[in-house]
């Protein structure tokens, strides 16, 4: 018998629903920066190039030209120091401790060595003077006046970058592809001489530029100014993932996201990945996590043929990123930030606030009054949250992330958890309980997306999109739900009217639960679900703490290749299955065995949720993985369910409740 519809639930349906509007209308715009921003800039190292033009016996810019019509898009240029002229032939030293002597091969060179040292703050000397520390004199051998002296010593400037080499310029030009500037961070930097330095590069032809070592411009407090030097030359930083270079995500925030995500392999793990598993990696970035400039770098010990092999690994990777049309090799761009009305984001928190009520007045029932009273509060609160900016945002997120799992698991834990009546009911027919569990299934899915939709919706601006901003809190809303779902499948859920006698019931139940004797085959069933379990939460995140196999790594690229996007394996292999599994099995009168799978089912919802909280992978991408997840997980999970009910003997009166 159905409970009867309340005023109550009509206005929380009501409030869910405005919630749910603001929410696609917020994942609408989000869509459509996703949808402008489609090119992914393919970008090759010059030096390498270089090599692999001297071992083939052509001119570099020919190599450039090869690997352009492979499908890259630009080069990367590193800026070279005076130690590197000094090791090419180009700059010879000489002197004492006091001053050293640098002679360049040429007027030019001087020339742009010193413009390159003045825009990273390098003071001139009017003079040799006694005391007045370390020299560095700069000149190319044809007469005094063309010197340059410099305070400082040359240990420490002669790591400076002091420009790109013009030959390198002049091949990149020649070869028609665009230039990605790499530059290294310098002491005593500030906003004039990083917005000299950026300008410099700009001037090059730069459009991006990527730092090198292991910090980048402006670290040790100045990320805020590089962040303007940035914007004010409007050169594009580019942001390396899984880099970890230092400062890095504080010039990201201080960038609002404004900056270009870049996906490398370094020369070391080149040594230890096979090229289809190089070629895997670059495709995923660009596909998976709004990577937005590949910077792939070459086979270098590619035989005799290393051009031609260079090629077509350049063609394959191009050709996977383009697959399906999702995404065209280009310039790379920053992604426009979602433009919402200020009202959106408390519209969605309102949403939320109706989200968590349902769920704490189904575990916390009470009088009608308070019902009310708790709806009006947390619908105020969870607005004015969401409203208060991108930190309150988060925390509106993480609500939505915790409730909608939980309010969509609560049929499958009136389905398999405890309750009063200890009689075994007449089980229903194979085929009715397949159905009843794989409408459920759906319903609760159904559910979860409400919470996915706030999610999306409360997190849609740039930051989020390219992760200079993250979900707050990615391993508490898999682990919270499914507790709390466990917690409640032992003492089961409240009557509505609540009161003592609710509350002594339950904690009868729970108490016979801890007094129930334990069977060899339940314990182990129930040990190898808490172990999946454990796995699963342990595995989440962006620093999980257990890695992938290479048997699931092979899984993964058969599933990428053969279906539209690869489902998580939480949901297909484990959650739904095991959400199915519960209910046929309570269905079909073997409860004692339904209440473990029960716990794992949460897994899947909490899944399909976690899938949208990851805001750098596309939103069109991360609805077709949810959506192939469950139509495979209820077909793994209807033939799970048939093998179950076989192997698994009925309840007696003595194990049911």
């Amino acid at each position: 018998m159905q409970r009867r519809t309340t005023p109550f639930d009509l206005a929380c349906s009501v409030v869910i629903v405005v919630g749910l509007a603001a929410s696609l209308a917020a994942a609408a715009q989000r869509y459509r920066a996703e949808q402008r921003n489609r090119r992914v800039e393919v970008a090759v190292d010059y030096a390498e190039a270089e090599r692999i033009a001297a071992s083939q016996g052509v001119p570099t810019a020919y190599a450039l030209a090869r690997l352009r019509d492979a499908g890259a898009t630009s080069v990367a240029i590193t800026a070279r120091t005076v130690a590197d002229l000094a090791e090419q032939g180009l700059a010879s030293v000489s002197g004492s401790s006091r001053m050293t002597t640098v002679r360049l091969a040429n007027q030019a060179l001087l020339t742009q060595v010193a413009r390159e040292w003045e825009a990273r703050g390098v003071r001139t000397a009017p003079g040799v003077q006694a005391g007045s520390g370390p020299l560095t004199l700069l000149w190319c051998g044809t007469g005094i006046q063309r010197a340059r002296l410099y305070r400082g010593s040359f240990a420490a400037l002669s790591l400076l970058d002091a420009g790109f080499p013009d030959q390198a310029l002049r091949d990149v030009r020649a070869s028609g592809l665009g230039l990605v500037a790499r530059l290294g961070n310098f002491p005593g930097a500030s906003e004039s001489t990083l917005s000299r330095v950026l300008g410099e590069a700009s001037a090059a032809g730069a459009r991006t530029v990527i730092c090198t070592g292991t910090e980048v411009l402006g670290h040790y407090g100045l990320h805020k100014e590089a962040a303007e030097a940035f914007l004010r030359t409007g050169v594009a930083f580019g942001q390396v993932e899984f880099a970890k270079q230092k400062g890095d995500e504080k010039l990201g925030i201080a960038l609002k996201g404004r900056f270009v995500r870049v996906h490398s392999i370094s020369e070391g793990e080149m040594g230890t990945l096979s090229e289809a598993d190089a070629i895997e990696r670059f495709v995923r970035a660009a596909r998976e996590r709004n990577i937005r400039l590949c910077y792939v770098r070459m086979l270098t010990m590619a035989g005799t043929d290393a051009l031609d092999r260079n090629s077509r690994y350049l063609q394959a990777i191009v050709s996977g990123i383009g697959r399906r049309g999702l995404l065209r090799t280009g310039p790379a761009r920053q992604f426009d930030d979602p433009v919402l009305p200020p009202f959106v984001p408390a519209l969605i928190g309102v949403g939320v606030g109706a989200l968590a009520t349902r769920v704490l007045v189904a575990i916390w029932p009470g009088a009608a009054g308070r019902r009310r009273l708790l709806l009006v509060m947390l619908c105020i609160a969870c607005g004015l949250l969401a409203a208060a900016g991108e930190s309150g945002r988060r925390w509106g997120a993480l609500v939505a992330a915790l409730a909608a799992p939980t309010l969509a698991s609560l049929p499958l834990i009136r389905a398999v958890g405890a309750r009063d009546d200890a009689a075994p009911q007449a089980p229903l027919s194979p085929a009715q309980a397949l159905l009843s569990a794989l409408k459920m299934l759906a319903s609760a899915s159904a559910v979860t997306f409400l919470g996915a939709a706030s999610v999306v919706g409360l997190l849609a601006s740039r930051p989020f999109m390219v992760k200079a901003s993250q979900f707050l809190g990615i391993k508490a809303a898999h682990a919270l739900p499914i507790l709390a779902v466990g917690v409640l499948i032992v003492a089961g859920l409240p009557a509505m009217s609540g009161g003592a006698e609710t509350w002594r019931r339950m904690r009868e139940r729970a108490s016979c639960f801890a007094r129930r004797p334990v069977q060899v085959g339940s314990l182990i069933l129930t040990l190898a679900i808490l172990a999946a379990l454990m796995l699963a939460v342990m595995r989440t995140g962006n620093e999980p703490g257990v890695g992938v196999s290479g048997w699931e790594l092979r899984a993964r690229s058969l599933l990428d290749a053969t279906l539209p996007a690869r489902p998580r394996t939480k949901e297909f292999l484990l959650g739904h299955p095991a959400f199915v599994v519960a209910v046929v099995l309570a269905l079909r009168n073997r409860r004692r065995w339904a209440a473990p799978a029960g716990v794992l089912g949460v897994l899947g919802q909490a899944s399909v949720l976690n899938t949208f909280c990851h805001i750098h992978t596309p939103l069109a991408l991360s609805a077709v993985r949810a959506a192939t997840g469950l139509v495979l997980g209820l077909a793994v999970g209807a033939a799970a369910a048939a093998l179950a009910v076989r192997l698994l003997p009925e309840d007696d009166a003595a194990n049911t409740g």
